[in-house]
């Protein structure tokens, strides 16, 4: 099989090698093995698009008959297709994707924004499209308490560190709250490529802000629960963001957000009343934070600390996502068999 097999709790897990990198990335080894396996499966289940691995297997299990759900992660998005190799993902598109969509049982989009970015393809998803988002792992009544820096008011965002998730517009935005809020924090919790970061570092020194900027580096575990539990505000400016299981976090650790419309949870954001939803521009975005950070703020403030891991449970704890999961599933085998006795 030339597979490295492992368990995790009550899974078990198939690693198969792979060479190249990113999107050129391919598995030969995990090909052979769906070619053999995939109809032993009730569901093959495939996370992503517009790279080798994922759609070669997706390919590969449709030929066998097998019942395929794909999960596109955001790829069907006219961003997606509007930025980087866009020649080369319309064409990879048209020759690949587009046939293993149409073919595949069932569609897994994560919010109902990301299934109404879809429709420009063209593609009938009626039947076939269902919205089940990841699953919050926090308890109720887990989140960490607030550790209090005096009154120093403490502003992070915590990702990757990359030019989609529009970091340069919140350092132009922190230029201008620091004028009004000079003791504030901007912590940026992550990494980047190098080059990237470098930049960022003189776009602080250039704007002034470089001592009220701490660039933490990628962070995890305890560090990043620290980092979590001391935040005053999370920000998340990104100019395209398929989830934002960040927001989550942050919400179930009792800290309030300030998104973007590009930040696909930013209905549940206003909805609930855990935070603001402003546009990426560095004058509404400094405004959203020193609203959120100063006397007006305080009740955004105190309902995501108090109420912020109950209110996430609700729609996304582990039952109500493994109910909706067990749905897909079963309605996509039902459509696969109606598809089989009819011949097509």
């Amino acid at each position: 099989m030339n597979a490295f097999v492992t368990r995790a709790a009550d899974a078990e897990l198939y690693l198969f090698p792979a060479s190249g990198a990113g999107a050129f990335a391919i598995s030969p080894a995990l090909v052979r093995w769906v070619r053999r396996s995939a109809a032993e499966y009730d569901i093959v289940h495939v996370h992503g698009l517009l790279n080798p691995i994922s759609s070669l297997s997706a390919r590969t299990a449709l030929r066998q008959d097998a019942t395929v759900v794909i999960r596109p992660f955001g790829t069907l998005s006219r961003y997606t297709f509007h930025h980087r190799r866009t020649a080369l993902k319309r064409a990879y598109f048209r020759l690949v994707e587009r046939r293993n969509l149409r073919e595949a049982s069932a569609l897994h989009f994560t919010t109902s924004t990301e299934r109404g970015d879809a429709d420009w393809h063209g593609i009938d998803f009626t039947g076939r499209a269902y919205v089940v988002p990841p699953p919050s792992l926090a308890r109720v009544g887990s989140s960490r308490p607030h550790q209090v820096d005096g009154d120093r008011a403490r502003v992070l965002f915590l990702g990757r560190v990359v030019p989609v998730k529009n970091v340069e517009c919140l350092l132009d935005a922190w230029s201008l709250v620091h004028r009004q809020c000079p003791s504030a924090l901007l912590e940026i919790a992550g990494e980047g490529e190098s080059a990237y970061m470098a930049a960022l570092h003189e776009r602080a020194a250039r704007l002034g802000i470089a001592s009220s900027v701490v660039f933490r580096g990628f962070v995890s575990g305890e560090t990043k629960n620290k980092v979590l539990g001391s935040a005053t505000l999370l920000v998340l400016p990104s100019l395209h963001e398929n989830f934002g299981i960040v927001v989550l976090e942050a919400l179930e650790a009792g800290v309030p957000v300030v998104v973007s419309p590009q930040v696909q949870l930013a209905d549940f954001v206003r909805g609930e009343g855990l935070g603001m939803v402003v546009e990426s521009m560095s004058r509404e975005l400094s405004q959203a934070i020193v609203g959120m950070i100063g006397e007006e703020g305080e009740p955004l403030r105190t309902r995501a600390r108090e109420r912020g891991a109950e209110i996430v449970a609700r729609t996304f704890s582990p039952q109500i996502v493994g109910d909706l999961l067990s749905t897909m599933y079963r309605r996509a085998s039902e459509r696969s068999r109606v598809r089989g006795s009819t011949g097509r």
